[in-house]
């Protein structure tokens, strides 16, 4: 079971629509460096999906690691299909990053099935079975591969998690 809301946002643009779920987030912000038209911190909302290239935001939107960011085309071009295989990656000292079919299974006895996804492996996260980013506040250490954050107004510091409330994305 999820602890986590189900709430998606959802923006809709011509050709393609982005939807964010900031309580699966791995709050690193890797959409921001991605499309700088389409996911802009400092304008509500922050994300406007016909600022950019739908194939170019459907790559960015496909870099987040935590399935906090999706898609879908509305032009009839292909939609994003989890991998036939899954795999599972740990990061060392943080969470496991697992591609491929993920069927979540809410509190409400919704399903969502989502293409990535970052779980906790660290048993402190708020948002289990996902990664809230515990594992850095509690110095969790553990053996993986290196993961490499891109420091943002997402995450400001590299060691130090920050919060749902915290993070600049929950305005909209």
């Amino acid at each position: 079971m999820s602890s986590v809301g189900e709430v998606r946002k959802v923006y809709r643009g011509r050709d393609i629509e982005v939807s964010f779920d900031l309580d699966i987030s791995f709050h690193i912000g890797e959409c921001l460096p991605g499309e700088r038209n389409v996911f802009k911190l400092d304008r509500r909302p922050w994300v406007l999906p016909d600022g950019g290239d739908a194939d170019v935001v459907a790559r960015v939107v496909e870099l987040c690691p935590s399935g906090a960011l999706q898609y879908r085309r509305l032009d009839g071009k292909a939609q994003e299909e989890p991998s036939t295989t899954t795999t599972v990656t740990p990061v060392r000292d943080g969470p496991l990053l697992v591609k491929g079919e993920i069927e979540v299974w809410r509190e409400d006895g919704t399903v969502e099935v989502l293409p990535r996804a970052t779980l906790c492996r660290c048993g402190e996260s708020q948002h289990k079975p996902f990664c809230d980013n515990q594992h850095l506040a509690i110095k969790f250490r553990a053996p993986g591969v290196p993961f490499k954050i891109h420091l943002s107004p997402v995450r400001l510091q590299a060691d130090k998690p920050i919060t749902k409330a915290e993070d600049p994305r929950r305005l909209d």
